[in-house]
């Protein structure tokens, strides 16, 4: 555990954790209003070279993506590091792997995405951890 870490209360990092999981199960279901949920209402996505603003953008894209026929993802992320500890504001950092099949019957059509995930969450009016900014920024691709 680094510096930062043991300055965030427990109770907040495990809600960021939450947060985490409940975004790549939301995103492998194609679930955009959920997904969208997680952000704060003006909340900025940055992946795949877009900048996608606000929840109903977030929502339209995951929605978009899963309707892609035959497609289908897993999101595993890991590395949990609390990189700043602001009164109201977590800045942190994961790896997220996205293992991503788009057919099953085309050779070639299954990839590994290894991503650096840049993200900074805010306390809601109502005092709720969301995500206020979130860049995801590609490493490594693998054609598998």
């Amino acid at each position: 555990m680094n510096q930062n870490q043991a300055a965030a209360p427990a109770a907040n990092v495990e809600r960021i954790r939450q947060i985490l999981g409940d975004f790549a199960w939301f995103a492998d279901r194609g679930d955009g209003e959920r997904l969208a949920q997680l952000f704060v209402a003006d909340g900025v996505l940055h992946v795949g070279g877009q900048e996608l603003v606000g929840r109903e953008q977030i929502a339209q894209d995951c929605l978009r993506r899963a309707a892609i026929p035959g497609r289908k993802t897993r999101h595993v992320w890991s590395n949990l590091r609390i990189e700043r500890v602001e009164a109201g504001s977590i800045s942190s950092t994961v790896v997220q792997l996205t293992f991503e099949q788009v057919d099953q019957q085309e050779s070639g059509s299954q990839q590994l995405r290894i991503s650096d995930v840049f993200d900074t969450f805010v306390q809601d009016s109502a005092g709720q951890w969301r995500i206020a900014s979130r860049l995801i920024q590609r490493a490594m691709g693998l054609t598998l």
